[in-house]
């Protein structure tokens, strides 16, 4: 099955079903309990962050044949399809916000381990993540902004600023300075591989943390999120032929196209689930629940990638 840090990332699944069961049937309205969400949030992004090679961005920027059109796709491709499916839900504020923010955020993990998983060229989009990863703090708050015509406004993201440096910056400059001190200390470097091991339990425990602190105050909307369902597997099956294609024009090997079909798919909802937590909960509360629908449908979708995109895309010829 299709790993990243170990485990396969099917166990993200069990983590989303037991947050809503607890949200649902054991609704506990507590402050310890939302700390303890914050800090796993915090313990996730390290985690998640510490897979990618943060001291590697010159070998990204050595390779535009591979970072052109990855860039291409999510900062030109993708929001031109994010927009069209969020006109959609024009008339949910929280639903298009939501959808917005989440598939307009590049990938920066899961796909990486199934894009391994089914043959692809991992290597030549890896250090293009950090990249991706500091390009969706900025730009993807913006252009949420832009493309949901009004719904959500820069004054709604002031509040989403703390979370942002403490739960996002903070880990991933600690995760940066773990990956320089490895460099210095091999004790160090086995210590953080064996550390991103646990990424997946980790992200499943933290998505359920945040299932039972949000899902009872919002239970009034959840047959909403139903609408998302369509849209968010409409997406995956729009982007596997545009990755193709976009692998094709860049004249890319066949591993490096199998790699661009799975990691322009693969969406960023676990770097934007603490911005989406700090947005103001009386207006936008269910956005975090969009963000985890979306992922919990990327995990499915992601699972078919592995054993499709070798089918699509053979080991042999360009």
């Amino acid at each position: 099955m299709t790993k990243a840090g170990g485990y396969s990332i099917a166990w993200i699944l069990p983590g989303i079903a037991l947050g809503a069961v607890l949200g649902l049937f054991l609704p506990i309205q507590s402050e310890v309990l939302v700390a303890v969400q914050w800090g796993a949030l915090a313990l996730m992004v390290f985690l998640v962050v510490s897979s990618l090679p943060l001291l590697s961005v010159g070998k990204a920027l050595s390779k535009p044949r591979v970072l052109v059109p990855l860039f291409v796709l999510n900062l030109v491709v993708v929001p031109i399809i994010a927009f069209v499916f969020s006109r959609v839900l024009w008339q949910a504020p929280e639903l298009q916000v939501g959808l917005l923010l989440v598939l307009l955020a590049p990938g920066v993990a899961l796909s990486l381990s199934t894009a391994a998983q089914a043959g692809g060229d991992v290597e030549s989009v890896l250090a293009t993540k950090p990249l991706l990863l500091v390009g969706q703090l900025v730009v993807v708050p913006l252009y949420a902004v832009v493309l949901s015509t009004g719904a959500l406004r820069l004054e709604d993201l002031p509040p989403t600023f703390v979370v942002v440096g403490a739960v996002i910056v903070g880990p991933s400059l600690l995760a940066l300075l773990v990956q320089g001190l490895g460099q210095m200390f091999p004790g160090v470097a086995q210590g953080r591989i064996a550390l991103t091991r646990l990424s997946v339990p980790v992200i499943s425990v933290t998505i359920a943390l945040v299932l039972w602190n949000r899902v009872p105050g919002q239970l009034s909307h959840l047959e909403e999120l139903y609408r998302l369902v369509p849209l968010f597997f409409a997406f995956l099956v729009l982007l596997a032929p545009i990755g193709l294609l976009a692998g094709i024009l860049a004249s890319l090997s066949q591993a490096e196209k199998r790699a661009m079909m799975i990691v322009g798919a693969g969406r960023g909802g676990i770097i934007m689930l603490p911005i989406a937590l700090a947005l103001n909960v009386d207006a936008w509360g269910l956005v975090p629940l969009v963000v985890i629908v979306q992922l919990g449908i990327e995990v499915l979708g992601l699972l078919v990638y592995r054993s499709i995109v070798p089918e699509i895309v053979p080991s042999w010829g360009r």
